[in-house]
């Protein structure tokens, strides 16, 4: 099994390439679950008043449906990784203390279990869609920490790999055919 995550801040266009993936992969012959985003489904408040039951219940779900999806598939499209929500974790509530650190080595740890990450850069202004922050300074906030957390740990030959940019669903389609 092959496990794909889309990482980045939110209104980067995760969900739109990750269906877009599924699509193409399946078209391929691959079988494909999709995991969507977890925080719809969260019964915390969430953005810029998001508690800390909110982010561990959605780190928490992310782990539990990845483990009840890899069997089913070739291909697990996962739109987020636990790292990527741990950053809006680290923006409301810090990187110190000790659920901080145990989240952060949790989800450091939760890593290793991707294959391959791809980091969608901001490339255009929020759309409102009634349940993601609409603050362009929120948005920057957590982009600066997904560079954080991400650079200076991933790179195209880390496991798992990462890939940065603007990438179409057929090229990241054809980096996991190659891996």
């Amino acid at each position: 099994m092959f496990k794909v995550a889309l990482v980045g801040t939110h209104g980067v266009n995760k969900t739109t390439i990750a269906y877009e993936l599924a699509g193409v992969l399946k078209r391929k012959g691959q079988t494909v679950e999709l995991l969507t985003e977890i925080a719809r489904e969260c019964p915390f408040p969430l953005n810029e008043q998001a508690t800390r039951e909110a982010y561990q219940w959605i780190i928490a779900r992310q782990v539990q449906l990845e483990i009840e999806k890899s069997p089913r598939a070739d291909v697990l499209v996962c739109d987020r990784s636990v790292l990527d929500n741990f950053a809006y974790y680290v923006r409301r509530y810090g990187s110190k203390g000790e659920e901080a650190e145990a989240l952060d080595l949790y989800c450091r740890s939760w890593m290793r279990t991707y294959d391959l990450l791809v980091r969608l850069p901001v490339v255009e202004a929020l759309a409102p869609d009634g349940f993601r922050s609409t603050d362009a300074a929120f948005q920057r906030e957590i982009d600066l920490l997904c560079d954080e957390l991400f650079e200076s740990a991933y790179s195209d030959k880390t496991q798992p790999a990462y890939l940065r940019g603007s990438l179409s669903a057929s090229e990241i389609a054809e980096f996991v055919f190659r891996a």
